[in-house]
């Protein structure tokens, strides 16, 4: 799994070939939350 990015522990992960919606996922010990990538709020 590629990690994108490691800010103060967290880990921003975008896995190859996942479905869609297009979402990235925080990971931080053993939690995970899934934060879909979707349109403007304006």
């Amino acid at each position: 799994m590629p990690t994108i990015i490691r800010p103060n522990g967290f880990r921003i992960v975008i896995y190859p070939n996942d479905h869609l919606p297009c979402h990235v996922h925080v990971i931080k010990g053993d939690g995970e939350v899934r934060i879909d990538l979707g349109r403007s709020l304006h």
